[in-house]
């Protein structure tokens, strides 16, 4: 698959997923194994955080009302989330009718090849391109799934629509597989669209029959059919709030997303997959990721995030809505540096509320009231308390670079602190956060640890065990503290 080259800043680590082979429609998808990633040689060990949290206004998408393109007509679909990745539930039906599933006039119309006397026995699901097998239960040396009786006939078409034996859509008929038997069988290689449909019959009309087909590999008789992706392209998906309507142009896996960090790619595990989305009824028609703040960051993508997140920063589950965040964004960083909310199964858990965390932490949102302060691509380093961790302890300071312990963080802001990211952006409105005085001798005087809660004093820690052990921090990281006139990096 063609890789897309991304320029991002260089980060600190990302963890990933040790993915097998993709498993066929119906196949149950193997439990990823946790694996922590090294920082790749050479990096400096910093995230680039930045402000926005969605990164755009339609940020909230229903899972409901959505539409896809199939055969030239516009058809509603019901979204759901499969870890990282939009899944779209097509409803099967029989598209038009043909000749053949009309009754025969003579008895004398006999055979598979016949125009009349047949009727659709079901449709099917299949991976394009991929063969498999139909099979009746030939009484044979093996005894593959179906059964019929009498000596039934079998049309494979392309699609959704029925199919006479010379139409461009017809796919194969069936035939017995042994002397012995008069069950037939087919070998058939899936078509593009990933659908087909069985037509079968008596060999002689008006006599008694019966059919049961099985499936060697994806699933038959089928009533749905599941969409993932690129043949989300063209997917319209309505914004929470209601207008605008939004549509896929571009689905990519994120493994083939190219990026600076380590290990290289947007996420190797395969199971997440990024989208170019677009707005409809704005004039001009534009990508809903507008406002990247690296100008040379190129037509930004949006990741599905489970779960959704108000203008407060505040995070809420959610079975009718799920949240697109531009790859610039905070909800999308901290997904990518690990903190993948899916990885909790289906109750939101630890990883749920550690991302949750990290958004405060990327954007500085000291209060935990939706507000900023920081400034875009300030450089951090970014750890956790999980066990075992997402994202490990930093092993050596970056001297170059003056970091140091900045502050603990949990879902709620910051919970304490040792100084602030920057100087001229202080979080003024957080009652409980100053910077630590510190007296002749060099003791800090207003730590409420040590002042026993006196009034005016502050909630400070120097390290992440203090933060953790007495405030119950989750994600912590050190920055440097930057004044008003420092040249961003």
């Amino acid at each position: 698959m063609k890789s897309v080259s991304r320029l991002l800043p260089a980060c600190l680590s990302v963890w990933f997923l040790v993915a097998c082979d993709v498993p066929s429609p119906g196949e149950a998808t193997p439990a990823p194994v946790l694996v922590t990633q090294d920082f790749a040689d050479g990096t400096d060990g910093s995230h680039s955080q930045g402000k926005q949290l969605h990164g755009t206004p339609h940020g909230s998408v229903a899972f409901s009302d959505a539409s896809i393109l199939r055969s030239g007509e516009r058809r509603g679909v019901t979204l759901e989330l499969d870890r990282g990745e939009l899944v779209a539930d097509l409803a099967l039906h029989v598209e038009g009718t043909t000749p053949s599933l009309v009754g025969c006039a003579s008895p004398n119309e006999t055979g598979p090849d016949r125009s009349c006397g047949l009727t659709v026995l079901g449709q099917g699901t299949c991976t394009p391109g991929a063969r498999f097998t139909l099979s009746s239960g030939a009484l044979c040396q093996t005894r593959p799934p179906g059964s019929c009786q009498g000596a039934p006939v079998m049309r494979v078409c392309s699609g959704e629509r029925p199919c006479e034996d010379k139409d461009a859509n017809h796919l194969v008929t069936g035939a017995p597989i042994c002397a012995s038997s008069t069950c037939p069988s087919a070998n058939v290689q899936c078509p593009a669209s990933g659908v087909y449909t069985v037509l079968a019959g008596p060999y002689t009309p008006g006599t008694p029959w019966s059919l049961t087909l099985g499936a060697s590999r994806g699933e038959f008789p089928a009533t749905h059919q599941e969409l993932r992706g690129d043949r989300l392209v063209g997917l319209m998906m309505r914004s929470a709030s209601g207008l605008p309507m939004l549509e896929v142009t571009a689905a990519i896996n994120a493994q083939d997303v190219v990026i600076q960090e380590s290990p290289g790619t947007w996420d190797p595990s395969g199971y997440t997959y990024l989208y170019r989305v677009k707005s409809l009824g704005a004039q001009p028609l534009g990508n809903i990721c507008n406002s990247n703040p690296n100008p040379n960051g190129g037509d930004a993508l949006v990741v599905p995030v489970r779960g959704l997140y108000d203008n407060l920063g505040e995070r809420t589950e959610s079975s009718t809505a799920f949240t697109l965040a531009c790859e610039y964004a905070v909800i999308a960083k901290c997904y990518r540096w690990g903190y993948k909310p899916w990885l909790d199964g289906v109750q939101a858990g630890k990883t749920t509320e550690a991302h949750w965390a990290c958004t405060r932490m990327a954007r500085a949102d000291y209060c935990g009231a939706g507000q900023y302060y920081t400034e875009d691509g300030t450089p951090i380093r970014l750890w956790d308390g999980m066990k075992p961790p997402i994202n490990a302890a930093p092993a050596n300071p970056i001297p170059q670079q003056s970091m140091s312990f900045e502050a603990g963080w949990t879902t709620d802001g910051a919970v304490c602190l040792s100084h602030w990211r920057w100087k001229n952006l202080d979080a003024n409105t957080c009652t409980n956060l100053h910077w630590p005085k510190y007296d002749a001798n060099g003791n800090v005087i207003n730590d409420c640890q040590a002042t026993g809660g006196a009034e005016g004093c502050s909630a400070i820690c120097d390290n992440a065990d203090d933060a953790e052990r007495l405030y119950g921090a989750k994600v912590f990281n050190e920055s440097a503290s930057n004044g008003p006139n420092a040249g961003m990096p």
